[in-house]
């Protein structure tokens, strides 16, 4: 008999999870794809966090377990599928990630857990609260209670107890029956009782619970558990329908999983596409068009004859130079020149044997171009001067200048992929990017930010290629020619049966599909340079950098710095990072002066002056010595550090120290460990901070806390000693 047959039937069904997950893991880091929080990644992150919890809650296995069984995967397919093996540590590294990630979002989803309900509680207690004082009013004309000390769980069970054995056996009292209640605390208990056990406030815990889940992947069934444990009475199926119920409405209403792709299509698209069929697009070869053919108009979301001047709309042109946004690349811009239909004027000339002028003149601005639709390339426009009519013939011209930038940082983000292929593995695959005129932002799948020596060789590769000024050649040829000779594509990216394919020099370094626009050769480039590596996502960075004129204007911002930077430290260019640690630690040191200073001051005024005072001070409240007091100029630390100096002053007492910084308020309550039993740092704490507009909490002993009405720290120090004293009382 097999270890497999040993097993429960829940183990078994919990095996076969893990198994077919961690099959379908693999395959799907090997193609690039990541755990994250939105489309197929959320998916992933799901089925992998659906095996770790089966593994841990059936099979006992508490220690990174999942990465282990990838690998095994890895191992049993290398041969039919060699790709895994080539990216099996990479797989290995992002699964034990994500392994370890969820093993502390399932503590950090129960300590989520218990807060929701513990709020749920409260806020139950609040609304009894206000019911059982609109009782109290009504039958005994009393005044409203304000403050009611919370109530316990076991303390709400008893008095459940209670109201059911003196009163009503197992039935809650109805509105006639209200004044039966003997105390105000009858009446309130009842009524947090009726408010808990709530059928609409349960279904809004249990979609709580569910927002929960999504979020934190804290498991369905400890949930379920969780509203046992406080006597929730709750059936299975309820829960299991209003949690899934929740679920589902939570994702609809969410943009995981959507794409623009997935959009609804304007439906002037559809009908601009059925009536004005393809546009063609020229600007591979050229920048301008002398003759296009304005064959639709659109305002406001409907076709129309002609735009005013000053008018906005959409321009869909027969022939256009100007490229959409696509593939990462923005829309192209620049203007359209014409002088209306001269050759329609020209023939009704003949006919009618009468000459008829031109037109006036029109003049628009392109300010973006973009294709919602495959094939309908839409220009945005602004008209500058003129009418301009639907059938003008129009000189379309793109903003070179614009467009040369563009095709810079494109084609350097081909080189970039390269190099961090070469740099940092072959495991790295392009995962978004944005080029434009002055952006090259380029996303990679890669597991840890990338050092400073990584940068510097991925910057190194991508300007020696550069300089070697390689051409960059196009060919179009069919998808299945390019990907048996080597071309990268993108996964996720929709591919016609043709495609075009960029090469850099003989396609050894950078072979990839592209429909974008690019240099005729690296050298174009000029020069590039790395500005940015952060983290967007798990096992996902993005890199932001600069090429051309815009690297050479970075390189004269940056001489500029450390001239003015040498001139203040009146030092010498090499001498430059010894100048400034040296000015640091002269900075740390006068700072501490400057604390100590400040500390001095501040404890020389609570104790009058005098080095020997034991807290004479301070006022005494039933037999203890209390210190409240505002101090002025001290941090956070400087305060902390008061606040010991005079609790040692005093032996045995409370010191409560408030503090403004910057318009928010600071307050730290100390209590002396011979007096934590009778008051407690946190409970004080608790109750002068809302006066500031804030909350604070803490323990025994200390505890701090904060708010931002700056001009009510008075009163809160003040207050302390009320509330001191009931503490006492």
């Amino acid at each position: 008999m097999s270890v497999y047959d040993e097993l429960t039937e829940s183990q078994q069904f919990a095996s076969r999870v893990i198994a077919d997950h961690a099959r379908s893991t693999a395959f799907a880091i090997a193609d690039g794809i990541l755990p994250g929080n939105e489309g197929r990644n959320y998916v992933l992150r799901k089925i992998m966090r659906r095996a770790i919890y089966h593994g841990r809650e059936h099979l006992g296995l508490n220690d990174a377990f999942f990465y282990k069984v990838c690998d095994f995967v890895v191992g049993e397919m290398r041969v039919a599928y060699p790709e895994l093996e080539t990216q099996r540590e990479f797989i290995s590294k992002m699964v034990r990630i994500e392994e370890e990630r969820f093993g502390s979002t399932i503590t950090f989803g129960l300590r989520k857990l218990d807060e929701l309900i513990n709020q749920y509680f409260e806020e139950c207690r609040k609304t009894a609260l206000v019911s059982a004082n609109r009782w109290f009013r009504e039958y005994f004309s009393g005044e409203e209670v304000d403050i009611l000390p919370p109530v316990s769980v076991s303390d709400l069970t008893s008095w459940r107890k209670h109201w059911h054995n003196e009163f009503l056996g197992n039935e809650f009292p109805t509105l006639t029956e209200e004044k039966n209640y003997r105390t105000f605390e009858d009446a309130y208990a009842s009524k947090w009782s009726l408010e808990i056990e709530n059928p609409k406030n349960i279904y809004r815990l249990i979609s709580d619970f569910a927002r929960l889940y999504d979020t934190f992947g804290t498991p369905k069934d400890l949930m379920f558990l969780a509203l046992r444990d406080y006597d929730f009475d709750v059936p299975e199926e309820i829960f299991e329908k209003v949690f899934e119920n929740s679920i589902k409405e939570f994702q609809e209403s969410s943009q995981i999983g959507k794409t623009k792709q997935n959009e609804k299509i304007n439906p002037i698209y559809a009908v601009l596409e059925r009536a004005t069929g393809r546009s063609n697009f020229h600007g591979y070869e050229k920048t301008e068009i002398e003759d296009a053919e304005i064959v639709a108009l659109v305002k406001d979301e409907k076709q129309v004859e002609e735009l005013a001047n000053g008018d906005e709309g959409l321009v869909v042109l027969r022939n256009t130079p100007f490229y959409a946004e696509a593939g990462g690349q923005v829309g192209d811009s620049g203007k359209l020149v014409g002088q209306g239909n001269h050759t329609r004027n020209q023939k009704i000339s003949e006919v009618i044997g009468e000459k008829i002028g031109l037109p006036e003149p029109f003049v628009a601005t392109v300010m973006d171009t973009f294709s919602p639709i495959s094939g309908l390339v839409l220009h945005k426009i602004k008209v500058e001067k003129g009418i301009i009519k639907k059938g003008d013939t129009v000189t379309a011209t793109v903003d070179v200048e614009k467009r040369d930038a563009t095709r810079r940082n494109h084609t350097a983000t081909h080189l970039v992929h390269a190099a961090l292929r070469e740099v940092l593995g072959t495991h790295v695959k392009q995962a978004g990017s944005v080029v434009g005129p002055n952006v090259l932002r380029f996303d990679f799948t890669h597991y840890q930010p990338m050092s400073a020596a990584e940068i510097a060789e991925v910057e190194d590769l991508v300007n020696s290629y550069i300089l070697k000024n390689d051409p960059v050649n196009t060919n179009v040829m069919a998808i299945e020619e390019a990907m048996a000779g080597g071309a990268t594509a993108l996964f996720g990216e929709k591919y016609g049966s043709a495609v075009r394919v960029l090469s850099v020099g003989d396609g050894v370094f950078s072979k990839e599909l592209c429909g974008g626009t690019h240099v005729r050769a690296t050298g174009d480039i000029g020069s590039f340079k790395i500005t940015g590596d952060e983290a967007i996502a798990s096992g996902v960075r993005r890199i932001r950098a600069i090429t051309g004129f815009d690297a050479f204007e970075r390189f004269r911002e940056d001489e500029l710095l450390i001239d003015r930077s040498l001139g203040a430290l009146k030092t010498q260019r090499d001498n430059l990072p010894t100048a400034i640690e040296r000015l640091q630690e002269e900075l740390k040191r006068t700072r501490k002066q400057l604390d100590d200073l400040k500390l001095s001051v501040a404890t020389g005024a609570m104790g009058n002056g005098s080095a020997d005072s034991d807290g004479d001070e301070a006022r005494e409240i039933n037999g203890v010595k209390v210190l409240a007091r505002q101090v002025d100029g001290l941090d956070g630390n400087g305060t902390r550090q008061l606040s010991d100096t005079l609790l040692a002053r005093l032996k045995s007492g409370v010191v409560v120290l408030g503090r403004t910084d910057d318009g928010k308020v600071g307050i730290i309550v100390r209590v002396s460990d011979d007096l934590t039993s009778k008051v407690k740092a946190g409970d004080i704490i608790r109750e002068i901070a809302p006066i500031v507009g804030g909350r604070g909490g803490g323990k025994a002993d200390m505890a701090e806390g904060g708010g931002t009405e700056t001009e009510k720290l008075a009163e809160a120090i003040d207050a302390s000693y009320g509330v001191i004293e009931r503490m006492l009382g």
